[in-house]
């Protein structure tokens, strides 16, 4: 049952991926600066494999459950972020950071689907402090090429944590520490809730 449901939550994030990309792409366009998008891309992809191993019943392969698990961090990241900083710092807006066009999909409902079919539903394995590590990766690249582009002049943001040219340089430190320190802290909860809910998966 658990595999069915899982295969279900995780059609359902490819449905509402697609019809969000297709929003974007009819809209503003695919603006791949956007962690959002660029979460949501991954975790568009990592649905889509993930099904196509439990539709031929094939042994997920390590690197397919670690790519899962950092998507699912992605997805988490952009939830928060959007709740407890970007909203805050926009009037709390919320309405439009939640429910507005193609947000409705990458702010709430994919990251919440995300993580009920992680903690919830997949199968996958145990894992350890390597992963919480590895599974940072995507949002340390993610942020060391943005503050590049922002330093160059290339790009602008797109978040204001991201100006490091309108804002002092122990500014960017403080904000990179913190949401250094915030994503793996993300990443230990959910590697260790996984295996407290799912003990026969060590």
């Amino acid at each position: 049952m658990k595999k069915k449901i899982s295969l279900l939550l995780n059609l359902l994030i490819i449905i509402f991926e697609v019809r969000a990309l297709i929003m974007n792409l009819h809209t503003n366009g695919l603006l791949i600066e956007y962690y959002t998008i660029d979460s949501n891309m991954l975790a568009l992809v990592s649905s889509v494999v993930y099904c196509v191993h439990i539709l031929l019943d094939e042994k997920l392969p390590r690197w397919l459950e670690v790519f899962k698990y950092m998507t699912t961090i992605c997805l988490t990241i952009t939830f928060l972020v959007v709740l407890f900083i970007l909203a805050p710092m926009y009037d709390f807006n919320y309405k439009y950071f939640v429910l507005d066009g193609a947000f409705v999909y990458q702010h709430l409902l994919c990251p919440i689907l995300a993580v009920v079919t992680f903690l919830f539903f997949d199968t996958l394995h145990r894992f350890d402090i390597r992963d919480y590590i590895r599974g940072i990766y995507i949002t340390v690249i993610y942020a060391v090429v943005l503050v590049i582009l922002n330093i160059t002049g290339v790009v602008t943001g797109p978040y204001p944590f991201l100006k490091v040219k309108e804002q002092s340089v122990i500014a960017s430190i403080l904000w990179g520490i913190f949401l250094t320190f915030f994503d793996y802290l993300i990443a230990v909860c959910l590697g260790k809730l996984y295996f407290k809910l799912n003990k026969e998966g060590a």
